[in-house]
């Protein structure tokens, strides 16, 4: 009875089949979906309650709109899924809620695109890949794995592998350098915090553009020409959007043994005797024991890889 059931996803309710669980011979219509469902027999659910008669549960498709409605009430304005969830889910969703309500259930949907391993997509069911906590023990952190996630639009996959997370690791740690040094300077500059903020509300506003607005981010912390003080301001009030930890980006102090001070040593020798092969040679093994090395005006600095 819910007449606009085949607007949201643009279905052809003609072509409409039957679900995996459901034959169209029980249903009164190619739209009809289960609010409830009945316990198979001799069958104990770690959820189920007496109602109607039996013993059930409700079909997931209500859970969430009696989740969303319990803690953001009977309209919001954002909710959010993968683009799979287009055609049944959101679309039940919206027919029930919509339904109970008589209202308007939702302002904005964002529907993400899948998660993709070699151009397949990934799914619990499958496996295959790692959790984050797997790959924490591999030397990687959460912000390694959300600062990968920034450079792919939510509609477009994004095709994960260790290569392309080394990549993101490596960009966030070169981020997190520049702003522990930003935060011991004391340079002097000019004020572009306007002109950069309106540019980073264009890329968000345009349907969510997170890569266009690290763009921006990035051009913000390379911009030398940008009041150290006002430049931070704006970097911490773009992190709001963003997420990656401004605030407790600091400079680790390093725990360096004596090996790697002799290997330094040897290294910076090679380099004063024009040695070029060696040193390249004794960065290698510095780097094999977890340490860049950069050659600045100032002298060397060793960084954690």
């Amino acid at each position: 009875k819910f007449k606009r059931y085949a607007e949201f996803a643009r279905l052809n309710l003609r072509e409409l089949e039957a679900g995996k669980r459901v034959s169209m011979g029980e249903k009164k219509h190619a739209s009809d979906f289960a609010l409830w469902k009945f316990s198979p027999e001799g069958e104990k659910r770690q959820q189920e309650w007496s109602a109607f008669g039996k013993v059930g549960f409700p079909g997931w498709h209500i859970e969430c709109s009696a989740m969303s409605m319990k803690y953001l009430g009977s309209y919001f304005d954002v909710h959010t899924g993968g683009e799979d969830h287009i055609a049944v889910h959101h679309t039940n969703e919206i027919a029930q809620s919509e339904g109970a309500t008589g209202k308007k259930f939702v302002n904005y949907w964002l529907h993400s695109a899948f998660l993709t391993f070699k151009g397949e997509k990934v799914s619990k069911s499958k496996g295959g890949l790692y959790t984050i906590s797997e790959l924490e023990e591999q030397g990687y952190k959460p912000e390694h794995f959300r600062y990968l996630c920034l450079l792919t639009h939510y509609r477009k996959h994004l095709d994960f592998s260790l290569e392309h997370l080394d990549a993101a690791k490596a960009a966030f740690e070169r981020i997190k350098r520049k702003v522990a040094e930003l935060q011991s300077k004391k340079a002097k500059g000019a004020n572009h915090s306007e002109s950069y903020e309106k540019t980073f509300l264009q890329a968000i506003n345009d349907d969510l553009n997170m890569p266009e607005a690290v763009q921006v981010f990035l051009k913000v912390i390379d911009d030398g020409t940008f009041d150290s003080k006002k430049k931070l301001t704006l970097l911490q009030k773009f992190d709001f959007v963003l997420g990656l930890g401004i605030n407790n980006m600091r400079d680790e102090k390093l725990v360096i043994s004596h090996e790697i001070k002799q290997l330094m040593q040897e290294r910076e020798a090679a380099r004063k005797e024009k040695d070029w092969d060696k040193a390249d040679a004794l960065r290698k093994k510095i780097k094999a024991h977890g340490f860049d090395i950069e050659d600045t005006p100032s002298g060397v600095v060793l960084r954690k890889v």
